[in-house]
């Protein structure tokens, strides 16, 4: 059984269980970039079946985070920056949307007003524990909460499931960057800015605010490539 994953889950086939349970590993890096794996490793870690980890494997190399390699097991996929790059802008695209439709809300709505300010006080106190333990995989979970906060406001599954997915190839570069203390502090001031946007109820200020944030992972990408070269593919 892998550390932090939770199995069982009501609803979910065993396929789904292993697909986010092996997703799990790779996007958290205990599975790094280029690392060869075979079937066998995930059927004994997970305690399954060859049928739903070959479900999940199949899933993952749609999504191009895993690389089957006939006759030769396969592969984690190394991260591609033009993956990194083309999802994030898509991300992006559906993020800005999102919270400009939120803080409309905000500025006509009161009580939505006092709803998201208690739900991001709380996710933002998160971040700032884990920023503070040094927890790399707990702030990327909290920080993934603070977006999911904007994008459940709209109860829209398939957005939600969208943005999920985009995350994919985004997440390992976060992961990598948040190994870097000061990357944790830096991330729970943008969000804060956002936050104070959005609870100002301009949709304009709100929108530069996520960009900005958005923005930076990108710019910061040069730097990560540099200091992690073997983790990244063309």
């Amino acid at each position: 059984m892998i550390a932090g994953v939770t199995y069982g889950v009501a609803k979910k086939t065993l396929g789904e269980q292993a697909y986010e349970a092996i997703r799990e590993e790779i996007l958290s890096l205990r599975l790094h970039p280029g690392q060869t794996v075979y079937e066998s490793d995930f059927t004994r870690m997970l305690n399954m079946s060859r049928t739903p980890v070959r479900e999940a494997v199949r899933a993952l190399a749609m999504e191009r985070l895993i690389e089957v390699l006939p006759q030769r097991g396969m592969k984690v996929a190394l991260i591609s920056e033009r993956q990194v790059e083309e999802t994030r802008f898509v991300r992006e695209s559906l993020e800005l949307s999102v919270i400009r439709r939120v803080a409309d809300d905000v500025a006509q709505d009161a009580s939505v007003r006092a709803r998201l300010e208690r739900e991001m006080a709380r996710s933002l106190q998160d971040q700032r524990e884990a920023a503070e333990a040094g927890d790399a995989l707990q702030f990327m979970h909290a920080d993934d909460a603070f977006h999911q906060i904007f994008l459940q406001h709209f109860d829209n599954e398939t957005l939600t499931a969208i943005v999920a997915q985009m995350r994919g190839h985004l997440n390992r570069v976060r992961m990598l960057s948040l190994f870097e203390p000061e990357r944790m502090k830096r991330l729970v001031g943008e969000h804060e800015r956002v936050a104070e946007a959005v609870l100002s109820g301009n949709a304009d200020r709100s929108a530069e605010a996520m960009h900005r944030h958005l923005a930076k992972l990108m710019e910061d990408l040069p730097g990560i490539k540099a200091r992690h070269p073997a983790f990244f593919g063309p």
